[in-house]
């Protein structure tokens, strides 16, 4: 931001003639000559936005040509310079060759106004002092760079480090297009360069090249203290022992010298002040030699002022209106700190500034990249003076605004990160936010501090300069113990980190258990006996680099303990068995795999099944009754290794198994039904394919339905209740029984006949065996056949009711009832056969009837006679009234002995 007053705008009246040269009349070896670019350059160029930026022409050019020689000399003058602020202009001179030099830029006390007035400006290296603040007359000055690296628009290049036109230029051919670079680098002003710009070489035919190299006798060196240094010039690698060499210090001169016989210059000077100093050594040049120069950087430092644990630099610091304070960096070398850091507090002495906000004061320590802006774009606009700042991470509050003495919080309230930034030599800023950036690290070493205004138009100091403070703690040592090592997988192990400090426990604090760099849990504060156990049974299989880490406290620092925690998994067992040994090329083979761990199914992980080494599929998973299985017809003839293995996981170790599965090539199959084969009616029939293939799967069809499930086996045995379920239920009857026999993917039938028999009904008979003379008497008859066919079916039965009666055939089913009337009294043998439908006729049945007398009937008690209505006859008398009835009872008996005995004839099936 523009806070500088600006003086009134100039406007540039002179038109612009990039490019003109004016040369002379002919080149002079030797020189000096001078040619010249008369046009005027406005700066910046006229109607630039906030009047900032190049200047036009940019650049402006002159062409140098017709000079013999190598440069020995050159000089620059700048014609009719105007310009209200002259602190804004910079100004680069480059050669046909690419070399440069800055010759303005930033002149004088940043804090002082420099001015320009139709001034002519020489810039030469013999001048006696640099371009001055103020207002600028015409004259002769050196080279003139107050500030940091400059920077300039393309197509300008970097500016080069060289401080002197002897360093930038001697030695070069100069004929070729210089240019002029001009920017004017801050806002609110303008100028012109009315009369353009000369150059002024000098040339020499013959002189040799020479360097200049220069040394310091120690760097950094302490304000007061005296430093020498030490040029030596040399040609073709051999020394230069005419002409003197000019020393300077930030441009103004410490001492002229002249080359002893070893071509060397020394000086020495104790004036030089705190901060970093360009050490320059130009030599003269003499007869037969081109002047040269070398630099080298001397860093004075004020000493060090220590009160116990707190460092001091009471040299002031000047903060200019704009750019780095003086010293940049203010530098504190820390020593004798025994151990790491544990607390660090600063202190600014003597704060003052127009603006404060402008401020931006970064600290770094030994590792200039662990650094902190303690504060930036804070503390407001009110003018302050004399303050004592302090920063301390444990202050309550954040600098404040306005900025006023005390102790805060480190402090960035910079919405625009880009206004903290800070000039080399300073380092890149840091992230971090507190002072805790430095704990733990060691504090010996130099520490600097960074004081930037970020802004133009005010200025400031820190005039009692600066102090750290420091608190350090005791070394501690970490033993970290485990109560069982080797563990198991899933058992519980249990830590203990133990923390002294000079051998005696460390009773505060937390300790941070980790496995391989991952946190086992929360930290554990460790109890009075100094230690802090951490258990836990979580840790898989393997050897776990347990490590125990201290945290530390300001009285204490962090330290750590290490272990290998050796965890094996549980012990496996895998068996391995085969479904089928041996099998036939092409026949399904399926392996089964059971893994246990001490007597346990195991029930995660996999088993990969393989062949001699080949493996047979994807792993498969054990499932809950740790088997896994696998199935191939893949397998060629011969024997093959067969091998599971469990595949380790977290919890389980690996085991295998093997087995040798014989594998026959092909074979012929031959099935061999055997038979023909007879069975009876309830019998069993045991069917024989032992003439077949041996050790291949047997499987009979006896319906023929094509379904040889019925039966397997070589010699299977059929029940007859098997067989009716087949549908082979009655004789006589002629089957056709198949074998089919499988071996692998061969396969062969054969069949035989079945002959079923008939086997004769037994006779039963059901009901009392006792008769009553003279009323019929009833039983069942009935018949026990062993063919559900026959029992369905009806039969025919012959009754010898043993009495001399006829015999009578019935017929019926299975048990139907059949009626006969005894006449005499008296002990039967009745007899009974039955036969079944196909003719069959079983063994007589004989039983015992006993046909009791019939006990009398009472005569009936008479009926008195009733008297008819008038007109109708009276009944007989002595009429039986009982008569008619069982006159047609006798009747209906016998009408159905006739039909019983007269025919036969099939009843209806009772169901």
């Amino acid at each position: 931001m523009q806070r500088r007053g600006a003086a009134a705008s100039i406007a540039a009246v002179l038109a612009v003639l990039a490019g003109a040269v004016v040369a002379p009349s002919m080149a002079q070896a030797d020189g000096p000559t001078t040619f010249t670019n008369s046009a005027a350059i406005a700066i910046p160029a006229t109607g630039s936005p906030d009047q900032i930026g190049p200047a036009s022409p940019y650049p402006s050019a002159i062409t140098v040509s017709g000079m013999a020689g190598a440069v020995t000399a050159v000089q620059v003058v700048f014609h009719g310079l105007t310009h209200s602020t002259l602190n804004d202009v910079d100004a680069m001179v480059v050669a046909p060759s690419g070399q440069n030099l800055v010759v303005l830029s930033d002149i004088g006390d940043p804090a002082t106004l420099a001015l320009a007035s139709n001034a002519t400006l020489t810039f030469d290296d013999a001048a006696a002092a640099g371009v001055p603040a103020g207002n600028v007359p015409t004259g002769t000055y050196r080279p003139t760079n107050g500030g940091a690296a400059e920077s300039f628009p393309a197509p300008a290049p970097a500016p080069s480090a060289q401080t002197t036109l002897a360093g930038a230029f001697t030695g070069i051919n100069p004929n070729g297009v210089w240019q002029l670079f001009i920017v004017d680098d801050a806002t609110g002003d303008v100028g012109s360069m009315a009369g353009g710009w000369s150059l002024v070489i000098t040339t020499e035919v013959a002189a040799a090249a020479t360097t200049t190299a220069v040394t310091t006798s120690g760097s950094p060196s302490a304000t007061g203290s005296p430093v020498t240094f030490t040029a030596t010039v040399s040609a073709s690698g051999s020394p230069v022992t005419t002409g003197t060499v000019a020393f300077t210090a930030d441009g103004a001169p410490i001492g002229t010298v002249a080359v002893n016989a070893s071509g060397v210059a020394s000086v020495t000077t104790s004036a030089l002040a705190e901060g970093t100093h360009p050490i320059v050594g130009t030599y003269s040049g003499s007869t037969g030699f081109v002047t040269s120069n070398g630099s080298v950087s001397q860093r004075v430092d004020n000493a060090t002022v220590v009160t116990g644990s707190t460092y001091c630099n009471t040299g002031p610091l000047t903060v200019p209106a704009n750019g780095p304070a003086v010293p940049y960096p203010s530098n504190i070398t820390v020593s004798g700190l025994t151990a790491p850091v544990t607390k660090v507090t600063a202190t600014l002495n003597g704060v003052s500034h127009a603006v404060p906000v402008d401020l931006d004061v970064m600290l770094s320590g030994p590792v200039p990249a662990t650094n902190l802006l303690l504060m930036s774009d804070i503390g407001g606009t009110a003018p302050v003076s004399g303050l004592t700042v302090v920063f301390d991470d444990d202050a309550v509050g954040s600098v404040p605004t306005p900025l006023t003495s005390g102790t805060f919080r480190p402090t960035d309230d910079d919405s625009a990160t880009a206004d903290a930034a800070f000039p080399a030599p300073a380092p890149i800023v840091s992230s971090a936010t507190t002072l805790a950036t430095f704990n733990g690290a060691a504090g010996n070493g130099v520490w600097s501090l960074w004081v930037v205004d970020d802004a133009t138009g005010d200025s400031g100091s820190i005039s009692g300069g600066w102090c750290l403070t420091f608190t350090t703690a005791s070394p501690t040592t970490t033993t970290l113990t485990s109560d069982v090592n080797p563990s198991a997988v899933g058992q519980a192990v249990t830590f203990t980190a133990t923390v002294t400090s000079g051998g005696a426990p460390v009773t505060t604090g937390t300790v941070a258990f980790s496995d391989g760099g991952t946190p086992l849990g929360a930290n554990v504060p460790v109890d009075a006996a100094g230690t802090a156990t951490f258990t836990t049974s979580a840790l898989t299989a393997g050897t776990h680099p347990i490590t125990a880490t201290y945290a530390g406290t300001p009285a204490y620092t962090t330290s750590t303990g290490n272990l290998d925690q050796v965890v094996e998994a549980n012990a496996t067992s895998t068996v391995l068995v085969s479904d089928v040994n041996p099998s036939a090329v092409g026949q399904a083979v399926t392996f089964t795999a059971t893994v246990t761990s001490g007597g346990a199914p195991v029930t995660t992980g996999t088993v990969a099944f393989s062949d001699g080494g080949t493996t047979l599929g994807s792993n498969v998973p054990v499932d809950a009754t740790g088997t896994a299985t696998f199935t191939t017809s893949a397998l060629t003839a011969g024997t093959h290794p067969i091998t599971a293995t469990y595949a380790a996981t977290p919890a389980y170790a690996t085991s295998t198994a093997n087995l040798d599965q014989v594998v026959i090539p092909p074979v012929v199959v031959v099935a061999d039904a055997g038979g023909p084969y007879s069975v009876a009616e309830g019998g069993s029939l045991t069917l024989d394919g032992s003439g077949s293939t041996p050790g291949a799967a047997y499987e009979w069809d006896l319906n023929a339905d094509g379904d040889f499930t019925d039966a397997t086996g070589m010699n299977p045995t059929l029940t007859w209740l098997q067989l009716e379920g087949l549908g082979i239920d009655d004789g006589p009857s002629t089957r056709m029984v198949t074998l089919r026999v499988t071996l692998g993917l061969e396969q062969d039938t054969d069949t035989a006949d079945l002959d079923v028999a008939n086997t004769a009904p037994g006779t039963v008979v059901t009901g009392a065996l006792t008769a009553t003379v003279g009323v019929p008497f009833t039983i069942k008859v009935g018949a026990d056949d062993p063919s559900s066919a026959d029992m369905a079916a009806e039969f025919d039965y012959t009754i010898d009711w043993g009495d001399g009666s006829p015999v009578e055939a019935v017929p019926g089913p299975a048990d139907p009832p059949v009626t006969h009337t005894y006449t005499a009294p008296g002990t039967y043998s009745a007899s009974f056969t039955s036969t079944d439908k196909d003719g069959g006729t079983g063994d007589p049945l004989t039983v015992q009837v006993v046909a009791d007398a019939a006990t009398p009937t009472p005569p009936p008690t008479p009926t008195p006679t009733p008297t008819p209505p008038p007109g109708e006859p009276l009944p007989p008398t002595g009429a039986d009234s009982s008569g008619p009835a069982l006159a047609a009872g006798l009747l209906i008996v016998l009408g159905a002995s006739m039909v019983a005995a007269g025919s036969r004839r099939r009843l209806s099936r009772r169901t």
